[in-house]
């Protein structure tokens, strides 16, 4: 209703996890194209939730999208000339937003004009340099912007500002929206349990040789804080996957020499469909931890090493883990921040499946499906595996090995089964290792999430609300009649220039001898219909087919147009101001025709022989829209007489 209001043209929706943020997008898109505002449609997304997202346009809006990947953008180019732009025969597409970043693939996206944008997982897009720029670039192209993000503040005021700003233009506003799971009278409330696990001596230990390797680089590098932040976040994620990373510095040192800058060569991307992430990868080991003695180094790190395989041989988290799953006896969903540790954990419980980033299009929603119909009791998943998943039909229970450092992605995790649909209380256990450090973790954590909401709910909507829940009252009161419609005679009203139809007994005696006429009126927006409306009026049967009928029926619609008229006319005012904005942008960038390949440098040479001629049609464009803008006027047709 904002939207459409004109009150901006970019919204973050920013509910709570679970409470149906796509579909909020999809009653915006779908609306903007029943009214012909919108024809072209892009949604990035995470890759795993690419089918999800399909899904939801076709079952709920009856909305064809098309999933674009790499291997059906390669076939649909090779069927059209070399000069199109694949990209433009997709009404509404739909693709991940790490295969649209690619540089073979972006200009191509960027290159067409998106009526509307929605961007999925929101958050995710600012803090890689390479998805906000391709975020950007397209949100910029774009008539209306939506984001989409259940965490869109996570402690951290600059990401938050860089959120807002996408797609930002002189003048633009960004309208918030965020609801609580209260406010839509949800389930019983989730509990959350912190379970403090002891460590065992063979891990005290190795946060000994840990700290001894902190003390080394502090003495030579100063404060180092972040980068051993790094080393600290693998500790507390298992003793196992600290140790991995310590073997590769290890294999490092044996195998390199002096200013060697083998790890500086650039590599093709090899996940050429887009399909995977390496979000949940393990890090690489910290630059600026080199020691300059190196014979110190190796020291430390051989001494850490020994004893981090020692603590992994029987770690207290996951022995406390195997106990709690035994005893829970139902479904649930681990979650880890790594891959490795994903992979190690699934090994300790016998081998139950993973979740993670790697997996492609197929495995990931093969395993789902085999959660969700019960064939595995217990799944393993990385932040990056599970991101987007409907798991709340079957499991309650969330399990988080370690905290994660940062608060959207503890949400996240938790949001998995505690969504609209989950009918019973959700439990989130954190197991938290005592004594090793992890207790400060999540003193950030709550200090960071209380940050977060105050600013959010300093910026969100609070208005129009009664606005809001006036229309949800309109539309409850006709939902009954919409499921009991004669379809016949609907047809009927519909391609008949009027119905007549005879008042039932009590009916008549109401009338008294007066004929009910209903008319449906519509406003004009250049050669497209607008919002329609329907008039009822009151006359003498003897009236009914005369002049003065339908001066009282324009009577009665004329407080109606000039409320729509308000209305219309202040949505295509900010409209055209971010066209026009748009188009000036635009006209001083080239167009690229089609995707080329990494090394197909064909369109280049076509444009060459073309003398560089840009053929994109903005100014025919800014002229359709002015035209509709200019509201001509309205329609009236008669549907329905009702005699006496």
């Amino acid at each position: 209703m904002a939207l459409l209001r004109g009150e901006a043209t970019r919204i973050l929706l920013a509910d709570e996890v679970g409470l149906g943020k796509t579909v909020q997008a999809g009653l915006v898109v779908a609306e903007l194209i029943a009214r012909g505002r919108a024809e072209r449609v892009l949604v990035l997304t995470p890759a795993g939730l690419r089918d999800q997202w399909a899904s939801e346009l076709a079952v709920r809006f009856g909305l064809q999208a098309v999933v674009a990947d790499a291997v059906g953008m390669r076939q649909l180019a090779r069927t059209l000339p070399l000069d199109v732009n694949p990209w433009t025969t997709t009404p509404v597409a739909i693709a991940s937003i790490d295969y649209v970043k690619r540089p073979e693939v972006l200009p191509a996206v960027a290159a067409c004009r998106w009526d509307v944008v929605a961007i999925d997982e929101a958050h995710a897009a600012v803090g890689d340099s390479e998805r906000h720029e391709a975020v950007r670039q397209l949100a910029m192209r774009a008539s209306h912007v939506l984001l989409l993000t259940a965490t869109p503040h996570g402690g951290d005021d600059r990401a938050y500002e860089a959120l807002c700003g996408v797609g930002e233009g002189p003048g633009d506003r960004l309208l918030v929206f965020r609801r609580a799971r209260q406010e839509i009278h949800g389930g019983p409330a989730r509990r959350t349990r912190m379970l403090r696990v002891r460590a065992s001596r063979d891990e005290r230990v190795m946060l000994e040789e840990l700290s001894a390797y902190h003390a080394a680089v502090r003495r030579e590098h100063g404060n180092r804080a972040l980068e051993l932040s790094v080393l600290d976040k693998r500790a507390f994620s298992s003793a196992w996957s600290l140790a991995e990373s310590v073997d590769r510095r290890q294999r490092q040192l044996e195998s390199s020499t002096p200013g060697d800058e083998d790890s500086l060569q650039l590599t093709l991307p090899l996940d050429v469909d887009g399909e995977g992430s390496g979000d949940d990868a393990a890090p690489e080991w910290p630059r600026d931890l080199e020691l300059s003695d190196v014979a110190l180094e190796r020291h430390l790190l051989a001494d850490l090493s020994k004893s981090a395989r020692s603590a992994a041989a029987r770690e207290s988290k996951i022995a406390a883990l195997v106990r709690l799953l035994r005893r829970c006896g139902e479904a649930a969903v681990v979650f880890t921040e790594y891959r490795d540790t994903a992979l190690h954990v699934s090994r300790c419980l016998g081998g139950v499946p993973v979740l993670h980033g790697g997996l492609s299009r197929d495995e990931r929603r093969q395993l789902v499906a085999a959660f969700n119909e019960g064939r595995c009791p217990v799944i393993v998943a990385t932040d990056a595996g599970g991101l987007g998943l409907n798991l709340q039909r079957r499991c309650r229970l969330v399990v988080n090995l370690e905290l994660p450092w940062n608060p959207t992605r503890l949400e996240q995790r938790i949001g998995r089964v505690d969504r609209i649909g989950q009918e019973r209380r959700v439990h989130a256990i954190q197991l938290v290792g005592r004594e090793t450090g992890e207790s400060s973790v999540l003193a950030r954590l709550q200090a960071r999430r209380s940050a977060a909401e105050r600013v959010l709910d300093g910026n969100a909507r609070s208005d129009r609300l009664d606005d809001a829940r006036e229309e949800a009252a309109r539309v409850a009161a006709i939902r009954p009649f919409a499921a009991r419609q004669d379809q016949p005679a609907l047809a009927a009203l519909e391609t008949s220039r009027w119905w007549v139809a005879k008042a039932r007994r009590r009916l008549r005696a109401r009338m008294a001898g007066r004929a009910i006429l209903l008319f449906r009126a519509r406003t004009l927006e250049g050669r497209h219909s607008g919002h329609s409306q329907l008039i009822a009026i009151a006359a003498p049967s003897r009236l009914i087919d005369t002049p003065g009928i339908r001066s009282a029926a324009d009577a009665a619609a004329a407080d109606w147009l000039a409320a729509r008229t308000a209305v219309d006319g202040a949505y295509w005012r900010v409209r055209l101001d971010r066209e026009e904005w748009i188009a000036e942008r635009d006209a001083h960038e080239g167009v690229t025709v089609r995707q080329p390949g990494l090394f197909d440098h064909r369109i280049e040479q076509l444009r060459s022989a073309r003398g560089g001629v840009s053929d994109s049609p903005l100014e025919a464009r800014l002229a359709s829209l002015k035209e509709r803008a200019a509201i001509r006027g309205y329609v009236l047709d008669l549907m329905l007489v009702l005699l006496p």
